[in-house]
């Protein structure tokens, strides 16, 4: 299956790119199908980033940690109203 997803003519240079892209392609499809959806207990797309950035080693970026606290912010406030 990932042979049909990757182009052909697509080479990687490294062991370390095709790692990665098998590793990337292979994490996008158990999105896909649901099979990840244990994982993501916020149910939404930032539950899937937080995801993708665990399978790959990657830190949260400043982005995300400001939409976590404009979301936490806007809980707060439907709270108190």
């Amino acid at each position: 299956m990932i042979e049909q997803k990757a182009h052909p003519t697509t080479r990687q240079k490294t062991l370390k790119t095709a790692y990665a892209t098998i590793k990337g392609f292979k994490v996008m499809c158990a999105l896909h199908k649901g099979q990840a959806a244990i994982f993501n207990l916020t149910g939404d797309i930032r539950g899937e980033a937080r995801i993708v950035e665990r399978a790959f080693g990657i830190v949260p970026s400043a982005l995300t940690e400001a939409v976590g606290l404009l979301a936490q912010s806007l809980e707060n406030r439907g709270a108190v109203r």
